[in-house]
C-alpha cells in the first residue's frame, strides 16, 4: 500500500481546506441576498473553483414581454434559447441562481450516446424502429455538445470505458453486437487483460470500451453556450428565481421578486431543482441526489490508473471517473432520494470506496484523500426518460433527463424549438413515454428502496450468484 499519495497536511478521512491562495470567490446569488437552494448547499464544485469568475448577469427588474419565457439556465435552457434564436423567436430566460449552477454545471461530464432507459426498456415500449429513431436523436445531441466545445477550443478527452465487476464476457459481447447490428453503433470489448493493463483493480473484469464519446467540463459547456447568444435575441437574468406562473388571456406571466415576464409560451427547464413554483410539473418528476469527490494530486495515480478513459463500472448503483488536471481523481456515485449527505460524509464515504477498488491510492487510515465534495439532483421520472412536450396550451416541459442529460437535454431542447416554431413535430417521439405521476410522499420511499435493493444485488452479484 502506497502511503506516500496523501500530500502534507491532506487529512485522509475528510477534506482538505484550500489555502489561502485558493480562497473561493463567493456566490454572487448569495451577495444579492437570494436565499440557497436546499439542493444545492453551501459546496462549490471543482468546475466552479477553477473556472474564471463569471460576471453575474443582471437580475430582472419591473415588467418584460417575449415570444418565449424559459425557466432554468442548464443546457436544456440555454439550447433552447439558442435554438429559438434560430429560428427569429425571442426568449427570456431566467435562472434562480447562476447559469450552469444546476445539475448541468456539476455533473461527471460523460457524454456519450443514448438514453437514461436501457436499449431493451426502449424497444420493449416503442419497437425496434423508433428505439433506432431516439437512439439517433441521442447521436444529435451528442454532436451538438461536441461541436459547442470544439467551437471554443474546449478539451474535450476522448473515450469511455464500462467495466464489469463480474465474469460477463459472454453478456459485454452480445451487447456490443447488438449496438453493432441494431443501431449501427460500433464499440469495443475488452477482456479481462486488457481491462486490468488499465485499471489496477482485481475488482474489474472484462469491459466495453466506446472510442467515440469524451469526457468535458460540464460547467465550461454551459458557460460557452450563454456566451454564444445573442443579446439581440435573448435576455438572460441570473438571481432571478421564478415565484410562479399564470395564464393570461395571449399567453402566460411568470412572476419573478421584482418583476414579472409576459410570454406568449412558457418552457420549464427545470430539472431535479424545480419546486412548487413549476406547478404540477413537479409531481411528475424525483429528484434524486448524488455525489462526486476530487482527490488532491495523487502520486500514483498514473501508475494505477493508466488511462485518460472516463471509467463507469457496470453495478446497478455502480461508480464513474476519471483523471482530472493530470494527477487528480474525479469520482461520483451513490444516490440519495431523502435529502443530501454533508461534504464531509460524502468526502469520508467516497474516499473508503476508492480505496476499495484502488488500495494503492489509499493512506494510513485506509481511506483516500478528498479535497473537494459536492451533491447534485438529477430529475426522474418513473419510466427513466425525458419528459418533454406540452403541458398545457402554450406551456411546455423540457425536463427530467435521469442522469444521462449532456447528450440528451440538447436535442430535447431542440425539438422544443421545432414544435413552438411549427419546424416539426419530433418532440412527438418522446411522448408515448409520456408525464407520469412520481408516488407524491411515496415516490422518494419507492426510490430509495430500489436504490437499496439495488446495492444489495450488487453485492449478491460480487459473491458469484446471480440476480433476478
Amino acid at each position: 500500500m502506497c502511503r506516500c499519495c496523501s500530500p502534507p497536511g491532506v487529512g485522509t478521512g475528510g477534506i482538505r481546506q484550500p489555502a489561502a491562495a485558493e480562497a473561493e470567490p463567493s456566490d454572487p446569488a448569495q451577495q444579492m441576498s437570494l436565499p440557497p437552494h436546499p439542493g444545492l448547499g453551501a459546496e462549490r464544485t471543482w468546475y466552479a473553483r477553477n473556472a474564471p469568475e463569471a460576471q453575474l448577469h443582471s437580475v430582472l427588474q419591473g415588467h418584460k414581454a417575449t415570444d418565449v419565457c424559459i425557466v432554468g439556465g442548464g443546457l436544456a435552457g440555454l439550447f433552447l434559447a439558442q435554438s429559438l434564436a434560430q429560428r427569429s423567436i425571442s426568449s427570456i430566460l431566467i435562472e434562480a441562481r447562476q447559469i450552469g449552477a444546476g445539475a448541468s454545471g456539476r455533473n461527471g461530464g460523460f457524454c456519450s450516446p443514448g438514453w437514461a432507459a436501457t436499449h431493451a426498456a426502449i424497444e420493449k415500449k416503442l419497437g425496434v424502429a423508433s428505439a433506432r429513431e431516439l437512439f439517433e436523436l441521442s447521436r444529435e445531441g451528442f454532436s451538438m455538445v461536441r461541436d459547442t466545445l470544439q467551437a471554443v477550443d474546449a478539451e474535450l478527452t476522448w473515450g469511455k470505458l464500462q467495466v464489469s465487476t463480474f465474469d460477463a464476457a459472454d453478456a459485454l459481447q452480445r451487447s456490443r453486437d447488438h449496438l453493432a447490428h441494431r443501431y449501427g453503433y460500433d464499440i469495443e470489448y475488452l477482456d479481462t487483460e486488457s481491462v486490468r493493463s488499465r485499471l489496477d483493480s482485481r475488482r474489474y473484469h472484462q469491459g466495453l470500451r466506446d472510442p467515440g464519446a469524451f469526457h468535458c467540463d460540464p460547467l465550461q459547456l454551459c458557460r460557452a453556450l450563454m456566451s454564444s447568444l445573442d443579446p439581440s435575441s435573448t435576455e438572460l437574468f441570473e438571481a432571478t428565481p421564478a415565484l410562479g406562473f399564470s395564464r393570461m388571456p395571449a399567453g402566460w406571466q411568470v412572476r419573478t421578486p421584482q418583476g414579472s415576464i409576459q410570454a406568449r409560451r412558457l418552457v420549464l427547464c427545470c430539472g431535479g431543482y424545480g419546486g412548487r413554483e413549476v406547478g404540477r410539473l413537479r409531481r411528475m418528476f424525483l429528484p434524486i441526489t448524488t455525489y462526486i469527490v476530487v482527490t488532491p494530486p495523487l502520486a500514483a495515480l498514473g501508475q494505477v490508473i493508466r488511462t485518460t478513459d472516463a471509467v463507469s463500472d457496470d453495478r446497478r448503483a455502480g461508480n464513474y471517473y476519471r483523471i482530472v488536471a493530470g494527477d487528480r481523481l474525479l469520482w461520483g456515485g451513490d444516490i440519495t432520494a431523502f435529502g443530501r449527505h454533508a461534504p464531509e460524509r460524502i468526502a469520508t464515504r467516497m474516499g473508503r470506496d476508492i480505496a476499495g477498488f484502488f488500495p494503492a491510492l489509499a493512506g494510513r487510515d485506509g481511506s483516500v484523500a478528498v479535497e473537494i465534495a459536492w451533491s447534485g439532483l438529477m430529475g426522474y421520472a418513473r419510466h427513466m426518460m425525458p419528459q418533454v412536450g406540452p403541458l398545457a396550451d402554450d406551456l411546455w416541459a423540457c425536463t427530467s433527463f435521469g442522469g444521462h442529460g449532456l447528450n440528451t437535454a440538447p436535442v430535447a431542447a431542440r425539438l422544443v424549438a421545432e414544435g413552438i416554431s411549427g419546424e416539426s413535430d419530433r418532440w412527438k417521439r418522446l411522448a408515448p413515454f409520456g408525464f407520469c405521476w412520481n408516488g407524491g410522499l411515496f415516490g422518494p420511499l419507492a426510490a430509495e428502496s430500489v436504490y437499496r435493493l439495488m446495492k444489495l444485488a450488487d453485492r449478491w452479484r460480487a459473491l458469484g450468484f446471480k440476480s433476478a
